[in-house]
């Protein structure tokens, strides 16, 4: 646990633990996030973020002139790579505004990340081509798919099965199992399902079933919304997007924020709100 000051304002001392929102509005929604800095005495890093118990707690292996490496875990597995953790590491380490730092994770893509006020944004160092798969559309997700919008793989560090839906009203109605999840993503090799559609003029609507959460619906996935950034790029998607994940209770939804510029790059934005920074203390 950690036991610290209200930081709601500022970031951390870097020698503190901070814990904070990434993708809320306001005072709902988003996933809580833990950053540990480096130096701390954590033995057992899966076992100190399954004690803590957010969906993703990073510590930083590594920080000095704007380089920072990380290693994110979720309270039962390691990710390869975390956007809502690149995020948050900044307001943790209280980067300066506009300044763009290299955010890594050990086993993940290249980052670079920059905060403007409240909304941090991270685009991929090196986008290069999107290696994609084609895929079957699971016949457990009960929702019609889009024109011209096949079921997708994203082959990345953390590969993710794409399905673009025709009907907002119906990627919220529909029910997805965690076990069926979890043996989609095992045949498949990958970590996650992505539902999306369109909801109205300049937002989407998304879902996210992780194997990070065993299966369960994720409230905010930076990851997967900036793949889907990088779909609609490839069919020509230009301008920005709001986009809301989760089910439909306010509370466990997240609000994200893409940006396809003219040449074709990719950017996530997210807001990130402090809440404390302390003493971590594990038994």
């Amino acid at each position: 646990m950690t036991h610290g000051r209200d930081d709601r304002s500022a970031g951390t001392a870097h020698g503190a633990t901070w814990r904070g929102r990434v993708f809320g509005r306001g005072a709902t929604g988003g996933n809580h996030t833990v950053v540990v800095p480096p130096g701390q005495p954590v033995t057992d890093p899966a076992a100190a973020a399954a004690l803590l118990g957010v969906p993703d707690t990073a510590f930083v292996t590594a920080a000095a002139d704007g380089d920072v490496v990380l290693r994110t875990f979720s309270p039962v597995e390691e990710l390869a790579q975390c956007l809502q953790t690149s995020l948050a590491v900044l307001t943790a380490l209280d980067a300066p505004d506009r300044a763009p730092w290299r955010v890594r994770h050990e086993r993940g893509e290249q980052l670079v990340v920059h905060r403007e006020g409240p909304v941090t944004w991270a685009r991929h160092e090196d986008a290069g081509a999107l290696e994609l798969e084609e895929a079957g559309w699971p016949d457990f997700v009960r929702a019609d798919p889009a024109d011209s919008a096949p079921p997708v793989i994203t082959r990345q560090s953390r590969s993710r099965l794409h399905l673009r839906c025709a009907d907002a009203a119906q990627l919220m109605a529909a029910t997805v199992e965690a076990e069926a999840v979890l043996e989609l993503c095992a045949r498949t090799r990958t970590s996650g399902l992505v539902l999306s559609a369109p909801d109205s003029a300049g937002e989407w609507r998304v879902r996210v079933f992780t194997t990070s959460l065993s299966g369960a619906e994720d409230n905010a996935t930076g990851g997967a919304v900036l793949g889907l950034g990088a779909l609609a790029a490839l069919d020509g998607f230009r301008g920005d997007v709001r986009v809301c994940q989760g089910p439909r209770d306010p509370a466990r939804q997240g609000h994200l924020l893409l940006r396809v510029q003219d040449d074709g790059a990719v950017l996530l934005g997210g807001e990130v709100t402090p809440l404390l920074s302390g003493r971590l203390m594990l038994p």
